[in-house]
């Protein structure tokens, strides 16, 4: 089976990832120096890592090929193994998505968009 051919980003697309990741960071180390009202240090950066693992395994089984698809098996290996993970390109798209998400939930916390004590109560607080 022929190799499908590389699938190329856009520079544009590369800087606005590194951008906003850029930027995540940034805002959750700031956390450290500058009191928030919702959202701390350690609640962002748990927030971030929970997402970023949700978000890998999602991302994971994109553009897969399995060594049966290539036929090109190696000898005592799973057959669906895959001939090239792209775990690189994955861990960036990933650190991408997760970027904006965490952003997402940073600008409603702050904003005070979502009320948790009218979701739990107010003994949440």
């Amino acid at each position: 089976m022929a190799e499908r051919p590389c699938v190329q980003i856009h520079p544009a697309f590369r800087y606005l990832g590194l951008f906003l990741s850029t930027l995540a960071l940034v805002i959750i180390f700031a956390q450290l120096f500058i009191p928030s009202g919702e959202v701390g240090f350690v609640e962002g950066l748990v927030v971030y890592l929970i997402t970023w693992w949700i978000v890998i395994f999602t991302v994971l089984p994109l553009r897969i090929q399995g060594q049966y698809e290539a036929g090109d098996i190696v000898e005592g290996s799973e057959p669906g193994a895959p001939v090239n993970p792209r775990l690189k390109e994955k861990a960036l798209l990933t650190t991408f998505i997760t970027s904006v998400l965490w952003l997402i939930f940073f600008a409603v916390m702050e904003l005070g968009l979502v009320d948790l004590n009218a979701l739990w109560g107010p003994e949440f607080r």
